[in-house]
């Protein structure tokens, strides 16, 4: 467990290297919360599909979504990872032009973020689903991708089916991104009909009401 003194070694380190980055940049070339008074995120983000960036403030590794942050004096972008933003209190803009409070701006931010790694996993998914057409000439997927990009997730039926040919055609592919849906009761009925090996199969495309609903329900 780490003491106090490391966390606050930590964060003057984290100073330093915002320093080192921000100051360059900024018209502010002295003081560091002024500097970064300078900046603002509006809302430009960016999925770069491999974890391989560095934040360009404060140098953390391994950034996939990068968030724009934009100098309001003399029009200097950075992109930096969600985090920073909260940290380093930089100032968000909404839509309007107005500036967020500290814990709207934490919304926000949050709220984006999640929005580019739903989107992420849905790319995934009908990347996936263009692999498969092109390995199972004798699969008609197009009516597959059609119905996801409507719903954003699959029947019971649906999801047990391309499963079983994505494992059979041995394509590597995130099983957790291919979401179900039982909204509807015949889907419900669909689910709770499932055989046990393939209730597994599915198992972890399941969110965990999804999972207490066949517990709770299944085999009564």
């Amino acid at each position: 467990m780490k003491s106090k003194l490391d966390y606050g070694g930590e964060m003057m380190n984290w100073i330093e290297r915002v320093k080192e980055n921000v100051l360059p940049v900024s018209n502010e070339k002295y003081n560091i919360r002024k500097a970064l008074d300078e900046w603002v995120y509006e809302g430009n983000m960016y999925d770069v599909e491999v974890a391989d960036e560095i934040c360009e403030l404060c140098d953390h590794p391994n950034i996939r979504y990068q968030f724009e942050i934009v100098n309001q004096l003399n029009n200097n972008a950075l992109l930096i990872g969600s985090e920073c933003i909260i940290r380093f209190k930089i100032s968000v803009i909404d839509k309007s032009g107005k500036k967020l409070s500290f814990d709207e701006a934490k919304k926000k931010v949050t709220k984006d973020k999640s929005r580019l790694v739903t989107e992420a996993k849905e790319k995934s998914v009908l990347n996936t689903l263009v692999v498969l057409a092109g390995i199972d000439h004798n699969f008609n997927i197009l009516n597959f991708i059609e119905y996801f990009k409507e719903r954003k997730a699959f029947t019971p039926n649906q999801l047990a089916l391309l499963i079983w040919r994505l494992e059979r055609a041995n394509i590597d592919f995130k099983k957790s991104h291919f979401k179900l849906t039982i909204k509807r009761n015949r889907e419900k009925e669909q689910l709770l009909q499932f055989e046990d090996w393939k209730l597994n199969r599915i198992w972890s495309c399941l969110s965990n009401s999804q999972k207490q609903f066949v517990i709770q329900n299944k085999n009564k």
